[in-house]
């Protein structure tokens, strides 16, 4: 009668310890999945920070090609002017 005890016994632990493995193996899936996640959302990020700084960029660089263009035009139009007022 004991033996029969124990096998049960056995047959439970084993079963026990079968099921500890499966949801030990479903907390890895869930915890590599929720990594996986985090990680692509932190690319996302860090991509969609890059365009706005390249963006960002490019308004000051045209920004400052503007001012130039305008400053040379202002240089220009004097340099009319006083060529004009000399003349006459």
């Amino acid at each position: 009668m004991c033996t029969g005890r124990l096998e049960r016994q056995k047959i439970s632990d084993e079963a026990e310890a079968e099921k500890s493995r499966r949801e030990l193996l479903e907390l890895q899936a869930h915890s590599a999945a929720v990594e996986s996640t985090g990680q692509a959302k932190a690319e996302a990020q860090s991509r969609a920070e890059a365009a706005r700084i390249e963006g960002e960029a490019a308004v000051d660089q045209a920004t400052l090609k503007a001012q130039v263009q305008y400053s040379n035009l202002i240089r220009y139009l004097r340099a009319q002017l006083f060529n004009y007022l000399s003349y006459y």
